[in-house]
């Protein structure tokens, strides 16, 4: 009995206590994820002298983020992609900049997640989705300056004068009264013929 007993309790630890310990583990390629996208927004920022501005924008209008917050990470010299994560982690805990930073999240962002028990798995995808919605907010800018830039010269009404005078040439070639072609050399005047 007590051997049965044992058993099943083992079976029941290893049955509930085998997906509580996965879902403790990190996720490497949703860490890579998060990692990946962070240095990208820091390249995006780099890109432009409007790339840090544009990102303040969209970091405003995406997660609420105030613009006092978003000064006090430049006073402590936090690369875009860092003050991008940490506004993703004040939108969803409510810290502030100042708080989170405190608690060591720029060492690893995911490893801060997971602890604060935010959904790291959204997180990547939510950074990842930013970064796509920065990329395409900067090319949009770009063509939108190229479009404004670019004159477009009026062409000089040909009309039909132009073909007339095409057609005039052509004519002028086809009945020329001159030969085309004179033979000075006697000889054979086609095939066969003497």
């Amino acid at each position: 009995m007590i051997k049965k007993t044992f058993l099943g309790l083992l079976f029941a630890t290893l049955a509930y206590g085998v997906p509580l310990f996965a879902a403790g583990s990190t996720t490497p390629e949703l860490n890579a994820v998060v990692t990946n996208a962070i240095a990208q927004l820091d390249r995006e920022a780099s890109i432009g002298a409007g790339g840090p501005m544009l990102l303040a924008d969209l970091i405003e209008k995406e997660f609420g983020t105030r613009e006092e917050e978003l000064k006090w990470g430049l006073a402590q010299k936090l690369s875009w992609g860092e003050i991008t994560a940490l506004a993703y982690i004040q939108a969803t805990t409510g810290k502030s900049f100042a708080e989170i930073n405190q608690e060591d999240a720029r060492d690893n962002f995911y490893v801060y997640a997971e602890k604060a028990g935010m959904s790291c798995e959204k997180m990547a995808h939510s950074l990842e989705a930013f970064l796509k919605r920065a990329e395409r907010e900067r090319n949009s800018r770009i063509f939108d300056r190229l479009r404004g830039s670019r004159r477009v010269h009026p062409m000089p009404d040909l009309g039909s004068g132009f073909g007339l005078f095409q057609e005039a040439l052509d004519f002028r070639r086809i009945d020329s009264p001159r030969p085309t072609k004179i033979h000075d050399v006697a000889g054979e005047l086609a095939k066969g013929e003497k």
